[in-house]
C-alpha cells in the first residue's frame, strides 16, 4: 500500500514537473508571436526600412542558433534549471531594453540581445530527463505548446499593438517572461540531478562520415532551403500585410491566425499521405504547389491575391517540411542510425542559421520590390524542384 502511494506521489510530481516546462515553453512562444506583430510599426516609426525590419526579425534568430548549443551544453554541467532562469533573466533584459529603443541601431542590437536567452533546448532535454520512456506522448505535448503559444501570442499582440502602441509589446512580453522566471525559480525542480542526458553531441568525424552519404547532403541542402524561405516570407508577410496594405493589428492577427491553422492541418494532412505514397512525392508535391500559385504574381499584386498566394505558398511549404523530415529521418535510420544526434544536429543548426538570414535577405528584396521576393522564392523552389527531380531519377 505504502509503495502504491509513493508512485502516485512520484507521478503527480512529474505531472507537475511537466506542466511548469511547458507552460515555460508556452510563454516563450506567447511572447515571440506578440512582439511578431508589432515589430513592423515599431521598427517604421524609428525610420526604419523593410530592410532594417528584416535584420531585426533576422538578428534574434542569429543570436539564438548560436547559443543554442552552448546553454544546452552548460545545462547538462551546471544544472537545467540554473541554466534556464539565465536565459530567461538575459531575455527579459534584452526585451525591455527593446521597449527603451530610441532608434533602429539600438533596436537591432537589443534584438541580439533577447534571442542570446535560448532556452528550448534545455526545455527538450528536461522532458528526456523525465520520460524517457514516453518521448513521443511528451514531445506531442510540447509540439502543443508551442501551436497554443503562437495563437494567444498572435492576439494578445494585435490588441496590445493596435490600443497600446506597437512598443507595448515589448513591455508585455517582458512581464510574461518575469511571470514565468518566478514560476520556474519556486516550482520547476533540477532534472539533471536525477537522470543523467545522454544527448548526443556532434563531433566533427561524425559529420564527415555522415557527409559521405550523398542522399542526406541532398536533403540537408533542401531543408536549409525551406528553413531560409519559409522563415523569410513569414516575417514579410506580416510587414506587407500591415505597412503595405495598411491592416490594422486585429485584422492581420485574423488573416494569420488562419494561415496557421491550414498550415497546421497541411502538416497532419502531410504527415498522413507521406506514410501512404512516400515522402519523395509529398515534396515534390508541396514545390509544385509553391511555385504555381507563386505565378499568380505576374497576374497582379492586390490584397486578395497576396492572401491566396501566401496561404498556398505556406501549404507547400508545410508539405515539404514534413516530407523533408521524414527522408531525413529514414536516411538516418538506414545508413547511419548510431549517428542520428549528430545527422538532426547539424540539420538543425544549419536549420536556425537560414532561418535567421532568410528575413534579412527577403526583406531586403522586398525594399527594391514588393513582388521581387516571391519571384526569387519561385526560382529558388524551381532549382530544388530540378534538383529533387534529378536526385529522385537518379
Amino acid at each position: 500500500m505504502e509503495k502504491n502511494s509513493n508512485s502516485a506521489k512520484i507521478e503527480n510530481k512529474a505531472r507537475i514537473f511537466l506542466f511548469i516546462v511547458l507552460y515555460a515553453n508556452f510563454i516563450r512562444y506567447v511572447q515571440s508571436s506578440i512582439i511578431d506583430i508589432g515589430l513592423p510599426t515599431l521598427v517604421l516609426g524609428l525610420a526604419g526600412t523593410l530592410a532594417a525590419y528584416g535584420i531585426a526579425v533576422g538578428m534574434f534568430s542569429l543570436t539564438q542558433s548560436i547559443f543554442q548549443f552552448p546553454i544546452a551544453a552548460a545545462s547538462d554541467k551546471i544544472g537545467r534549471k540554473i541554466m534556464i532562469i539565465i536565459s530567461i533573466f538575459i531575455y527579459i533584459i534584452g526585451t525591455f531594453l527593446c521597449y527603451f529603443a530610441q532608434n533602429i541601431i539600438e533596436l537591432i542590437i537589443f534584438r541580439a540581445i533577447q534571442g542570446v536567452g535560448a532556452y528550448s533546448s534545455i526545455i527538450q532535454a528536461m522532458i528526456g530527463d523525465y520520460y524517457r520512456k514516453q518521448h513521443g506522448k511528451a514531445m506531442a505535448l510540447y509540439t502543443l505548446s508551442i501551436t497554443m503559444g503562437f495563437f494567444l501570442g498572435f492576439i494578445i499582440g494585435g490588441y496590445v499593438a493596435f490600443y497600446l502602441g506597437s512598443r507595448s509589446i515589448f513591455l508585455i512580453a517582458g512581464i510574461l517572461a518575469i511571470i514565468s522566471l518566478i514560476i520556474v525559480i519556486i516550482f520547476l525542480r533540477d532534472s539533471s540531478r536525477a537522470y543523467k542526458t545522454q544527448r548526443a553531441k556532434i563531433k566533427i568525424t561524425d559529420i564527415k562520415i555522415i557527409l559521405k552519404e550523398k542522399q542526406f547532403k541532398f536533403i540537408l541542402l533542401i531543408n536549409s532551403l525551406r528553413w531560409f524561405l519559409f522563415f523569410g516570407i513569414y516575417a514579410y508577410i506580416i510587414w506587407m500585410l500591415e505597412i503595405h496594405y495598411e491592416l490594422t493589428q486585429i485584422e492581420t492577427i485574423s488573416l494569420l491566425i488562419s494561415v496557421v491553422l491550414l498550415y497546421a492541418i497541411s502538416i497532419v494532412i502531410g504527415g498522413y499521405l507521406t506514410d501512404r505514397i512516400g515522402h519523395k512525392k509529398i515534396m515534390l508535391f508541396g514545390q509544385f504547389l509553391v511555385i504555381i500559385f507563386g505565378f499568380l504574381f505576374f497576374f497582379g499584386s492586390g490584397l486578395i491575391i497576396f492572401i491566396i498566394v501566401s496561404i498556398f505558398v505556406s501549404i507547400g511549404f508545410a508539405f515539404l517540411e514534413i516530407g523533408g523530415n521524414a527522408y531525413l529521418s529514414k536516411i538516418l535510420e538506414k545508413t547511419y542510425p548510431e549517428l542520428k544526434g549528430s545527422g538532426f544536429g547539424l540539420n538543425n543548426t544549419l536549420g536556425f542559421f537560414f532561418s535567421a538570414i532568410g528575413p534579412i535577405f527577403i526583406c531586403a528584396l522586398g525594399s527594391i520590390d514588393i513582388l521581387l521576393p516571391y519571384y526569387v522564392v519561385s526560382f529558388i523552389i524551381i532549382v530544388s524542384l530540378l534538383i529533387t527531380l534529378k536526385f529522385v531519377k537518379n
